[in-house]
């Protein structure tokens, strides 16, 4: 009978029976059993179907041999100080399409990092790393549920796998790290994974991105050029940030030329902003889509690349001149999906089909646009290939994994020529176009890591098991067409215990300082205050979309520049408490933070719902005025509220709380505000917060008092004219003092 294989590496004991199966997984220090049910250690993937080793032998190198009776594979087997290192380096007999490592079936249950392979229990901390590109975390079976999940929650604990992606040399090169550590070790444990086993290990400022404070940074989105950058900066600068990122920087997507009205000079404008920026002390940063080609690009105008992506066609039935409407084919199935451009590559001529019809007689592309995008229209004879060019929704095509190189050299380029400290590989997912799947979405991300001289913050759409040790953080979340409360809150804050489990910087994405428009408000302080009580709350940083229209014409500007400043230097220092963090974190809760003698105040609010109010047609004599409670929670204070015209214009506005009232003889044009701000008295506003000058007030404000008060509103103005009313009240503050600059953790 042929002895079990023991493989020990860091913390962690690794048994195999002689079929390849673990039987056992063991935490050394204490020799608490990890494993949960037995599994192979290594199954291939040959027509679909997995299959387990028949046979196991260890070579006195350390070397495990499975024999899968048609396929043996050999994996090379080293124990490190912190882990397990498993690779396979030969592969003898047929070449199975892939292979899959584990499950290792454990069971650790607690907090399961489903992407960055780590299942954290109560004391102990288990977990996989893919150690090579051509190695993806999760399972290989698509129809699993847990693709993607390099540790994948089961009832019994977490399974910990990984399977083998396209390369040039098949399985081989294909390897994990497998290890245990304290519950409280996993992610200076990982950190030590990468040194050992040269994988990537960004640092910013000098430190490793996951541990580093500046890696939660906010940050500015703002359309920079030439003529603007000085000013962008210096609002920037006023909020106490040191990146701008432009959102839309390219005129085109592939060649990545720069846009002329940024960037008139193109790379030469942009090395021009980048060192101004230096000068100031500030970094720029750049938004990409990745490897989407859009159609006014030089790799499809006017000589399209013919490595743009197009895996499926046919052929041409019969010749075609330059004008044919109709394009014979020979077989229709390629073309049934048109997709969004629904275009097809023809030699050296790009046409758009409007459908594609079947008959007796043949098959033709019909109602076709010749020359499409620029491109030349010519003669084409029977039998040349009709490729179908695979698109997107945004309008882009892509390319194959040759060109995607040439793409990301180009960024690499530009990135370095003009020393560019941030990057956003958006639409990530789009290198799975190239036919080459997970392994695309590394090499994408790899090449640029590999190709860049500095340190460059980075995220991308999706994060990925490998891409994990490559990407600085994941800015998720985006506020176009909500106001800042309302846009994907419930999203925001699911990434937070996602970003937690994954060990994974924290960010809250995209906010809008924005003008009034459509029927969203101009961004206040008050709004801002929101989102900087959860990023405080969290450790979180995130961004802020804008531009100088907003900057310039916004009347809060100023209140919104220094309240992120002295929220995110508070943030930065460690300044709150973990009890603090934890109500800051409440997505219903408000607050404001003031700067006070040795740091800051921090007071609860209270802001109640906007309350519409619309004018009525009344019977003589009704009371025109209407009624509702408000909820002080707070100690008794004078008024704070807002009345903005909704519809119409409206004026002479009475307020009554209690038996308390007061009438403010205004006149409020559409969109324009009331502000009343307790014993700073009266103001009135335009749509954007612009002050419009003090409110006359006929009497003294009211006091809000504390717990229920009765509030009647009327006003004056056309039937269907409307007030918005929103009250504040602010509760007793918390002295928040100044710390030494720190870095807490997530």
């Amino acid at each position: 009978m042929r002895s079990n294989i023991h493989l020990n590496g860091g913390n962690l004991a690794l048994e195999l029976d002689p079929q390849g199966r673990t039987v056992q997984l063991t935490y050394q220090p204490t020799s608490e059993s990890l494993l949960a049910e037995d599994a192979p250690a290594l199954q291939i993937v040959a027509g679909g179907e997995f299959y387990a080793p028949i046979n196991a032998e260890t070579a006195e190198d350390g070397t495990v041999h499975l024999d899968f009776g048609a396929s043996k594979i050999a994996v090379q087997t080293e124990g490190k100080e912190t882990h397990l290192r498993l690779e396979i380096v030969s592969v003898e007999g047929e070449t199975p399409e892939a292979a899959q490592w584990g499950p290792f079936k454990t069971n650790v249950q607690g907090s399961i990092g489903e992407t960055v392979g780590v299942a954290r229990g109560q004391t102990v901390a288990v977990g996989i790393q893919a150690l090579s590109m051509q190695t993806a975390g999760g399972h290989a079976g698509c129809g699993t549920g847990h693709h993607e999940h390099a540790a994948a929650e089961t009832e019994r604990g977490a399974d910990l796998q990984a399977y083998t992606l396209e390369a040039d040399e098949g399985l081989i090169g294909s390897k994990i790290a497998l290890f245990a550590c304290p519950r409280e070790a996993a992610l200076e444990t990982i950190g030590q994974i990468e040194l050992e086993e040269g994988l990537p290990h960004p640092v910013l400022d000098g430190e490793w991105t996951k541990t580093a404070q500046h890696a939660r940074e906010a940050y500015m989105i703002a359309g920079f050029s030439e003529e603007n950058l000085d000013e962008l900066i210096e609002y920037a600068q006023r909020a106490g940030l040191r990146y701008l990122y432009h959102g839309h920087p390219f005129a085109t997507w592939g060649k990545f030329l720069l846009g002329a009205g940024s960037f008139p000079d193109g790379d030469e404008s942009l090395i021009r902003c980048s060192r101004r920026a230096a000068e100031k002390g500030f970094r720029l940063g750049l938004h990409t889509l990745t490897n989407f080609i859009t159609t006014n690009d030089p790799y499809v105008s006017p000589k399209p690349d013919a490595r743009l992506r197009n895996p499926e066609g046919s052929r041409l039935a019969e010749d075609i001149d330059a004008e044919a409407a109709e394009i014979p084919i020979e077989d229709v199935d390629p073309f049934k999906e048109k997709g969004a451009l629904s275009a097809v590559l023809i030699g050296e001529e790009i046409v758009q089909y409007g459908a594609v019809e079947k008959s007796n007689g043949g098959a033709a592309l019909v109602g076709c646009q010749r020359g499409a995008f620029n491109t030349q229209a010519g003669v084409h004879r029977a039998g040349a290939r009709v490729g179908k060019l695979i698109d997107h929704p945004y309008r882009v095509f892509f390319p194959d994994l040759e060109m995607q190189d040439e793409m990301i050299d180009r960024l690499v380029e530009i990135y370095n020529k003009a020393d560019i400290r941030q990057i956003s590989f958006d639409g990530l997912e789009g290198c799975e176009r190239t036919g080459h799947g997970a392994y695309a979405r590394h090499r994408f991300v790899q090449r640029f890591y590999d190709g860049c001289d500095g340190e460059i913050v980075n995220d991308a759409s999706q994060l990925f098991h490998y891409n994990w040790h490559i990407h600085t953080r994941m800015n998720w979340g985006e506020p176009w067409g909500a106001a800042m409360r309302e846009g994907m809150p419930e999203y925001r804050f699911k990434n937070q215990a996602y970003f937690e489990r994954n060990l994974f910087p924290p960010m809250l994405g995209w906010f809008q300082l924005r003008l009034a428009g459509g029927n969203i408000p101009a961004t206040s302080r008050s709004d801002m205050e929101w989102v900087l009580a959860k990023a405080a709350g969290y450790n979180a940083g995130f961004s802020i979309a804008t531009g100088l229209d907003a900057l310039r014409g916004n009347g809060q500007t100023d209140a919104v520049l220094e309240a992120v400043k002295q929220w995110e230097t508070a943030r930065a220092q460690g300044a709150f408490t973990d009890e603090q963090r934890e109500r800051l974190r409440d997505p219903t809760a408000e607050f404001q933070l003031r700067v006070s003698e040795g740091g800051w105040n921090l007071r609860p609010v209270m802001i109640t719902p906007a309350r519409r109010v619309e004018k009525e047609e009344r019977q003589p004599g009704e009371p025109d005025h209407a009624e509702w409670s408000v909820e002080n929670p707070y100690a008794a204070q004078l008024v704070q509220a807002a009345f903005r015209a909704a519809e119409g214009a409206v004026q002479n506005i009475r307020l009554e709380i209690g038996f308390q009232s007061i009438q403010i003889p205004c006149k409020l044009e559409p969109g324009q505000y009331l502000l009343l701000e307790g014993k700073s008295g009266g103001r009135l506003a335009d749509a954007n917060w612009n002050d419009l000058g003090a409110a006359p007030l006929d009497g003294s404000l009211p006091t809000l008092a504390s717990k229920n008060n009765l509030v009647r509103l009327a006003f004056e103005g056309a039937v269907s004219s409307a007030v918005e009313a929103v009250f504040t009240a602010v509760g007793e503050p918390e002295s928040i003092p100044q710390q030494e600059p720190s870095n807490p953790s997530a």
